[in-house]
């Protein structure tokens, strides 16, 4: 079966059916490939896929409820599978037609000139004086060759015992055949099961994806499988570079396949998995230890030994004999003989030679591994020569991934002086066991490495000692994700340390800094909540971190859409704010998320109902009872404004539904809870939610009542950019209000308000609303205007709605002023509704 070669080229075609390439492109050429093994029955097919087409135009038209059909995505999976049952049993008939499906694949991707964004690019460490493994090198290059001529990105698949150089191989390949890639993003993953057991979520790593590859939150799917498609979509023209790194299950992969058959996907483990070449056609390539030869090369070239190789003879031999052809061992291994030789080759190789057990690593079942003593022996050179050095690599073992950062560092040994800190970190670089990469941060050269140090921190230092390092780690992420969010946002926080007060707000240039430092340091964030919740067990100080931990990325996530991640560090703070006991932290982590399932809305995940359920439990905490204490000022606010918030959370829930006149009584009840409550900011934001409310509902005197009042008061705010999204939402009040005047003119006060390079998305979306009026009110010219603005903008944020926007402007060329006379032009997306409440 042929099958699982054409799943992902499928896949791909499935979604374009349901775009405006299927009359131009699609159709005609499916009718023709049909009609090569279906002997008449092509008709029936395409009719189908006719009908298939009209139902996802209908859930598209009917808003996010999408019906009982399963909405447009649920089409899609319909049409995919429709077209496995046909294209696919006849690809397995007529191999010919694979080459077919790929044209036909490479006529429904967009068409564009220049990318205004750059394509991602991987920080590979190039490794000098690299040694061995050309032939498989070259091995690994005709097997890409051969997979080009074929559907579906080659997999090349290393496999190979910890520290033979899975991962210095894979970069080698790229960095040898970067030319080929440079139009192409590259992306990578590490899918090795983390401290606690658990594999990574593969929607995750596509949310990151689609950050590195500039493509607008707005325009990320919300179900899983359309995540899968859009991923396959935007990667469709090649060559990508996909590297994963430890794979630890072969059907981790399946979803994160590109869609280019020129595209090369290279899968590091080491474990031998049989199905990833059964069920994915890999090529295997077993990595060995370097043969001598090669082996003798590269320690003598990283430790700078040709002037000493024939003299000391005996110590380099005894060395490689250690070594046993691990490259990291030599490349560790001659590091160290590097400085001062020949007393530093002398000294090296008798520690080697040294049968203390307590070079091992037993702790880390490693005795197996070739060379592990030499881990020992570094470690107690370091001890001995510099012991800041030694300090900070247990501190590196401590800290919760290999990536850290050199504040973090200060953080967890705050007594040792700048200099002597800065020296300690050259030093275990100098040494070979960390690296730093191109954004200034550290990681250390392998887990194992990593792996060491934590057993020498468990070895050496005291538990109490451990506590407190851990401890300085904990708070010094609590206080980065706090200090973030208040830049990022004046929203509210549960805050009984008052930290938040000490924190500024950043401006547009900053914020987009500490985003930029957040996401580099996601992964750390993710696993740092988790490993505060587990010492919570023993230290239940460390409950409080955990819920604080999330509760300061909230916006970071909303804005980068990393709902996975948000979803799964709130998970962990519910059960944190409950072991603490404060019950407002815990309907404050309810809220949030029941919120985060709220904004990534997938019905396939069970979001609606996992919302309800958190805002239900949520209020419970909250709700004014006769029989509840009010407790302090500042507590009995707290509640009130999650109360609020809550209530408001409910109201879009219910809007999303469909359920209007209930959308609208629970914003009546979210205002209401504000009584006394001095929230202004939250007051603006309930009438810039209600406004929207009152125009579905027919009631359009109320909607620009409602508007008007946003309006002023985020005036009173200083708050210029929602000032602008109130007056744009109040045109569109009077659009459907039937005043397109009134409307022109609210939009024309309202876009210049919209500018600034986070806000390009908002107002190319608001600049087709316009131009689409001006359009139907015959003043083509700056109809055309606001297109081609509204064009450059969405080609900067990588959005897949240029050609729409380049359609337009082709149905409504330039005119002498004449109200142009083109044919009716598809309606514009409109300016979403935000998720910025509080």
């Amino acid at each position: 079966m042929l099958e699982s070669e054409i799943a992902s080229l499928l896949t791909t075609l499935a979604g374009s059916v349901v775009t405006d390439a299927w009359t131009s492109v699609v159709r005609p050429r499916l009718a023709a490939l049909l009609g090569r093994g279906r002997q008449g029955q092509d008709a029936d097919v395409l009719a189908e896929l006719e009908q298939l087409r009209a139902a996802a135009a209908r859930s598209a038209d009917g808003g996010q409820d999408g019906g009982q059909d399963g909405g447009q995505d649920g089409a899609v999976e319909r049409v995919e599978a429709l077209l496995r049952t046909t294209l696919g049993t006849l690809a397995d008939q007529q191999a010919s037609l694979l080459e077919a499906l790929r044209d036909l694949l490479a006529a429904t991707a967009p068409a564009s000139a220049e990318p205004s964004v750059p394509p991602a690019r991987l920080s590979m460490l190039s490794v000098d004086d690299y040694e061995n493994n050309e032939a498989l090198l070259q091995a690994m290059h005709d097997a890409w060759e051969a997979g080009r001529g074929v559907p579906g990105p080659t997999v090349l698949y290393v496999y190979g015992a910890r520290g033979l150089g899975r991962t210095a191989l894979a970069g080698q390949f790229l960095l040898r055949h970067r030319e080929a890639f440079a139009a192409g993003p590259e992306l990578s993953a590490t899918l090795a099961r983390d401290a606690f057991g658990e594999l990574p979520d593969n929607m995750a790593v596509l949310e990151g994806w689609f950050q590195d590859l500039r493509i607008p939150v707005q325009e990320v799917p919300a179900e899983p499988a359309a995540r899968v498609r859009k991923f396959r979509q935007v990667t469709a023209r090649g060559p990508v570079f996909v590297l994963l790194e430890d794979v630890a299950v072969a059907a981790q992969i399946e979803e994160l396949l590109p869609g280019s058959p020129d595209s090369v996907v290279v899968i590091t483990s080491n474990a031998l998995m049989r199905n990833l070449v059964s069920r994915f056609h890999a090529k295997a390539f077993r990595i060995e230890p370097l043969r001598p030869e090669h082996s003798r090369k590269l320690l003598v070239n990283a430790g700078g030994l040709a002037g000493f190789e024939a003299r000391y003879e005996r110590e380099i031999d005894r060395t490689l004999e250690v070594c046993e052809g691990n490259p990291l061992f030599l490349r560790i291994a001659g590091a160290q003989m590097f400085f001062d030789p020949p007393h530093s080759i002398e000294d090296f190789a008798a520690a080697v030679s040294d049968p203390d057990p307590r070079a091992r690593l037993e702790a880390f079942d490693l005795d197996e591994v070739p060379g592990a003593e030499i881990f020992g022996t570094v470690y107690r050179d370091l001890g001995r020569r510099d012991p800041d050095a030694a300090a900070v690599y247990r501190c590196v073992g401590l800290h919760p991934t290999p990536e850290f950062d050199p504040d973090v560092v200060r953080a967890m040994l705050p007594d040792l002086p700048d200099a002597a800190r800065t020296k300690a970190v050259r030093a275990l670089a100098d040494a070979s066991l960390i690296i730093r990469t191109d954004d200034g941060s550290y990681r250390t050269v392998s887990g194992l490495v990593h792996a060491h140090a934590a057993d020498r921190a468990l070895a050496d230092l005291s538990q109490d000692e451990r506590d407190a390092v851990q401890g300085r780690w904990i708070q010094h992420y609590v206080d980065l994700a706090e200090r973030s969010d208040a830049g990022l946002s004046p929203r509210y926080r549960h805050d009984p340390t008052h930290a938040y007060a000490a924190y500024p707000r950043a401006g547009a240039a900053e914020q987009d800094a500490l985003v930029k430092e957040l996401e580099r340091r996601r992964r750390t964030l993710r696993i740092a909540v988790r490993t505060a919740y587990a010492a919570g067990r023993h230290h239940a100080r460390y409950y409080e971190a955990a819920w604080r931990l999330p509760q300061g990325l909230w916006t970071f996530y909303l804005r980068c859409g990393f709902h996975s991640d948000w979803i799964e560090t709130y998970t962990v703070a519910c059960d944190a704010a409950l072991e603490c006991g404060d019950l407002l932290a815990l309907a404050r982590m309810r809220y949030g998320l029941g919120f985060a399932h709220l904004d990534r809305w997938s019905r396939e995940s069970g979001d609606p109902e996992a919302a309800r359920a958190q805002f239900g439990r949520a209020l419970e905490l909250v709700r004014p009872t006769p029989d509840r204490p009010e407790g302090s000022a500042e507590e009995a606010e707290g509640r009130r404004r999650t109360w609020s918030s809550v209530l408001e959370g409910l109201s879009i829930l219910e809007g999303r539904l469909g359920n209007t006149r209930e959308a609208l009584e629970l914003s009546a009840a979210a205002l209401d809870a504000l009584t006394g409550v001095d929230h202004p900011r939250g007051r603006a934001l309930l009438a810039l939610h209600r406004g929207p409310i009152f125009t579905r509902l027919g009631r359009h005197d109320e909607a620009a009542a409602e508007l008007r009042s946003a309006k002023e008061q985020f005036v009173e705010l200083g708050d210029g950019f929602n000032t602008a999204k109130a007056t744009f939402r109040y045109g569109q009040a009077r659009l459907a209000a039937g005043d397109p005047a009134e409307a022109l003119d609210a939009f024309d006060e309202a876009l210049p308000g919209m500018k600034g390079r986070r806000n390009g998305y908002l107002r190319a979306q608001s600049l087709l609303v316009r131009g689409d009026l001006l359009r139907e009110r015959g003043d083509v010219r700056r109809a055309r205007a606001d297109w081609t603005e509204a064009a450059a903008l969405l080609r900067d944020e990588n959005s897949a709605l240029v050609p729409e926007v380049e359609q337009r402007l082709a149905d409504w060329p330039a005119t002498d002023g004449s109200d142009g006379g083109g044919p009716d032009s598809p309606g514009g997306p409109r300016a979403s509704e935000s998720g910025d409440v509080e």
